[in-house]
């Protein structure tokens, strides 16, 4: 996933209703293409081995479902009821070099003789033997009572896979595998030679890119809080900006664990994964865009995207805008979903409401790999929610309504406010030359959170020390749907200079609220491909596409566009300190909002279907403390850290984790920024005790990032090994 790790641990046990993170999102777009026919039946047989994963099951949590398990009832009206008992199996796929992938298959049992199903696969790094044990289970156990092969598969390198951890994510090694696993998918003798592949987050991201590779049997993906913009909007360098996620540690930190089920620390562990380079020095030495990221970026390559996509985003997530790019460039059918909640599944994710995605897609799945008219693809392509108001703070549930939409919507004209003297945004441009001043301040912006998927605060206090543009009161109310631009033209002095651009909702008790927003930097070229030359003082003079969004404005409230130059902790801070004119009056700052004719009536949508629980497994607790906030008036230090803990039952073994996440900044000398993260794991299998911790501290100066990993795993309390990375990396144009 991309947001948390951790929070995959208990997302198969929260509540029935919205939906929310570790990946939720649905897509449609036309009828263009058909649901390819099924492979012949004389295809040849799957490599599939059924003894058991090193032969150590029998110590495993169900290691095998020898009877079978019947489907729960369903809520009533459901459109896409049970079908199948099924049974769970683990078992290995053998790739053409001889490394072995760990495989769980959830297959339904057939109700006549020769009976054949369509297969899913969901290829993962997050271990589905023991992170990830608990999630599965509700997902995969869904769609096999519903008549399909269900295939969970750990990367090569990574849970209970055997091969070397790939140098990077979505690797040629990875999308290589999952191309082959299709093909064994097919081929099995239960399987009618359709295979989809689909997941949320990472597993929509090697979706996406395994459909670019367009394998034979591969007839439709799904993919939920995926990028198409591995540079630019993924969480390593966000909107073009130095990005550290807490999701760097995380995966770096998993990647270091021994393979399940043994935990073995053997020569073979120390080589294949403990000792492998962490993929955070491997990012934070790719500082601009260029082939490193674009050869897998859909964005990039919309034409080799020839199998039928459902893609779902979140408002509140950071990869919201993927859907609708995709939509307007693929030359597939594509059909999107948008709805309220963060990075995670539209069934039980928050914010909601909620609604049974999973419903949904076994509608999506039936028609393109069984050929079945489910009535899916009649719907209008885009399915989205309208926010009302939001005010700041984190919310169970939001006020709004999904409608269906066909995208992009019939435009009216479009709204145009102009930046005017006095800090006003007005419709009329007005004649006068008005330059405002904007100093560095490089704690600002820590009410938005990490990343644009946060459940922003309070935006007012950092308003206070940004530019603010705002407008009168409405008289009526105003209706937002698409991407809001800002032209913003201004000058700095600064060699390397960041802008957040915000767009804001002014309550009329003066909280402030966040719309939407965008960092540019303006150290890159227009392409993100180079550097910008360094010539002084600097001048922009752009257009930026704020992120995506919906959103009401009820009168009495006002529209803000806030610019400043930092976005702390979600972008690094550029390292000088200064001031910038931004001009507003004549040829300065606009804000434009997309208009369009008044939207559809709201739309009903299936009620979520209680998640099937993993029968020998349980969370026992689950420790997300708020992020906390600090800054001195005297030094000029600021300082925001997150921490959560979480321990969860697998049989007989426990498994507790601990994290911590730390960004510092200094006002006074922003060069002097600061990243600290640890996380923890202590696995205990009878008596015997494994733990894993990982360390990463990364300083800057003005042209260097000094980065340096530390691994440590230890048994029974003795420390087996410890490596450490110390790099000193070029800072790029951050």
């Amino acid at each position: 996933m991309r947001k948390s790790l951790a929070s995959a641990w208990h997302s198969a046990s929260r509540r029935t209703v919205p939906l929310a993170c570790l990946t939720g999102l649905s897509l449609v777009a036309g009828s263009r293409a058909h649901a390819r026919r099924a492979v012949e039946e004389s295809a040849r047989p799957p490599e599939v081995h059924a003894r058991p994963l090193l032969g150590t099951h029998d110590r495993w949590p169900v290691a095998s479902h020898a009877a079978p398990t019947s489907c729960s009832a369903t809520a009533p009206g459901d459109a896409t009821p049970p079908t199948h008992d099924f049974v769970v199996e683990r078992t290995v796929l053998t790739m053409p070099d001889g490394v072995p992938l760990a495989t769980t298959l959830f297959r339904p049992l057939p109700r006549r003789a020769g009976e054949r199903f369509p297969a899913l696969l969901e290829l993962l790094p997050y271990r589905k033997d023991d992170s990830f044990y608990r999630r599965d289970y509700p997902l995969h156990s869904y769609f096999a009572c519903r008549g399909f092969v269900s295939a969970r598969v750990d990367v090569r390198g990574t849970g209970g896979s055997g091969g070397r951890l790939p140098l990077r994510e979505y690797s040629d090694d990875e999308l290589t595998d999952a191309t082959e696993v299709i093909a064994q998918l097919a081929a099995r003798d239960d399987v009618n030679g359709a295979v989809g592949m689909w997941g949320i987050s990472w597993g929509g991201f090697n979706a996406i890119q395994t459909a670019m590779r367009a394998p034979p049997a591969l007839r439709a993906i799904l993919a939920l809080h995926s990028s198409d913009d591995l540079y630019g909007d993924d969480v390593r360098y966000f909107d073009g900006a130095l990005h550290l996620d807490p999701y760097a540690l995380q995966i770096d930190h998993e990647n270091g664990l021994p393979r399940t089920p043994d935990y073995p620390l053997d020569s073979a562990y120390f080589a294949d994964r403990f000792d492998q380079r962490p993929w955070l020095l491997t990012y934070l030495a790719q500082p601009v865009d260029g082939p490193f990221w674009r050869d897998g970026s859909l964005r990039f390559h919309p034409e080799r995207l020839r199998v039928p996509a459902y893609l779902i985003g979140g408002l509140a997530d950071g990869y919201r805008d993927t859907p609708l790019r995709v939509l307007s460039a693929a030359r597939a059918p594509v059909k999107v979903e948008i709805g309220p909640w963060a990075h995670d599944w539209p069934d039980n994710g928050t914010p909601g409401p909620n609604y049974e995605w999973r419903s949904r897609a076994v509608r999506w799945w039936r028609h393109w790999l069984a050929g079945d008219d489910t009535g899916l693809l009649r719907e209008p392509n885009v399915l989205l929610f309208v926010r009302d108001a939001v005010a700041p703070g984190p919310h169970e549930q939001l006020a709004g309504a999904f409608r269906f939409v066909s995208w992009p919507p019939v435009a009216d004209r479009a709204t145009i406010l102009y930046a005017r003297s006095g800090r006003r945004l007005e419709r009329a441009p007005g004649s006068e030359s008005v330059v405002d001043s904007l100093p560095h301040v490089a704690g600002l912006g820590s009410a938005v959170g990490v990343w644009w998927g946060d459940a922003p605060g309070d935006l007012a206090d950092d308003d206070r020390r940004a530019l603010t543009y705002d407008t009168a009161p409405l008289a009526e109310g105003l209706q937002l749907v698409g991407f809001p631009t800002v032209h913003l033209r201004a000058r700095s002095a600064m060699e390397r200079v960041a802008w957040s651009v915000r767009l804001e909702d002014v309550f009329p008790d003066g909280r402030v609220a966040l719309v939407a927003g965008r960092v540019l930097n303006g150290a890159l070229t227009a392409d993100r491909i180079a550097r910008a030359p360094d010539d002084t003082p600097r001048v922009v003079d752009t257009t930026l596409t704020l992120h995506f969004t919906t959103w009401t404005f009820p009168p009495g409230h006002r529209l803000r566009i806030s610019v400043s130059h930092a976005q702390f902790p979600m972008a690094w801070p550029t390292p000088y300190r200064g001031r910038s004119l931004v001009y507003a009056g004549v040829g300065g700052m606009t804000l434009t909002l997309p208009s369009a004719t008044p939207l559809p009536v709201p739309v009903s949508l299936p009620e979520p279907v209680a998640r099937d629980p993993r029968p020998d497994a349980s969370m026992l607790e689950q420790l997300d403390s708020p992020p906390t906030f600090h800054r001195d008036p005297r030094t000029g230090a600021v300082r925001y850290s997150l921490a959560n803990a979480s321990s969860q039952r697998l049989g007989a073994t426990r498994i507790d984790y601990q994290e911590q996440v730390r960004y510092d900044a200094n006002e006074r000398d922003p060069a002097r920024a600061g990243w600290d993260a640890t996380a923890s794991h202590d696995i205990r299998i009878g008596t015997r005790r494994v733990q894993l911790h990982t360390s990463m501290r990364v300083r800057s100066s003005i042209d260097s990032l000094y980065v340096q990993v530390q691994r440590r795993v230890s048994q029974n309390g003795r420390v087996v090994r410890q490596r450490t990375w110390r790099e000193v990396l070029p800072r790029g144009p951050h």
